[in-house]
């Protein structure tokens, strides 16, 4: 009997991830090239857990958002702004990236310049980003997943 419960789950599965799903995504590099920016330079992006990738100023001032898919929740605001939740992530998110690149690291202007990567270096915002030129880097802004550390990007 369990053969035929692992098959038929195995089928099951199969057949919903053939299914189309009702619900319209976009990709974030489709929709970060397009969003604005906080001019100062002092402010980051983040992709909340409501699926919201939110352009935010150095006071968390929303910018600029983009829905990532068509799932909303209730409210006359969203998603320009975020929940109490999502904006705590984003608190917390920049609290450790911050930290995180206060920490001391040796490096050379000169060294390695033709292997960078701007995602392998760890940011706060856009400035300090922007300010990598200086060891080889193209980076243009700091990108902030929920729940991780901000990283530099080229977009």
């Amino acid at each position: 009997m369990r053969p035929f419960t692992a098959i038929g789950f195995l089928a099951a599965t199969g057949l919903a991830a053939a299914m189309p799903s009702s619900h319209q995504t976009r990709s974030i590099g489709d929709v970060l090239p397009g969003l604005k920016r906080d001019a100062s330079g002092a402010g980051f992006t983040h992709i909340g857990s409501d699926n919201v990738v939110r352009t935010f100023d150095k006071d968390f001032n929303v910018v600029d958002f983009a829905q990532l898919d068509d799932r909303a929740p209730s409210g006359a605001e969203w998603p320009r702004s975020p929940s109490a939740a999502v904006l705590d992530e984003a608190k917390q998110a920049r609290a450790r990236s911050a930290a995180q690149v206060s920490k001391a690291r040796s490096r050379s202007p000169l060294e390695g310049r033709q292997t960078q990567s701007c995602v392998s270096e760890f940011c706060p915002d856009d400035s300090y980003c922007k300010g990598l030129w200086i060891y080889g880097y193209n980076c243009t802004s700091c990108m902030i997943v929920s729940n991780n550390i901000g990283n530099c990007q080229q977009f």
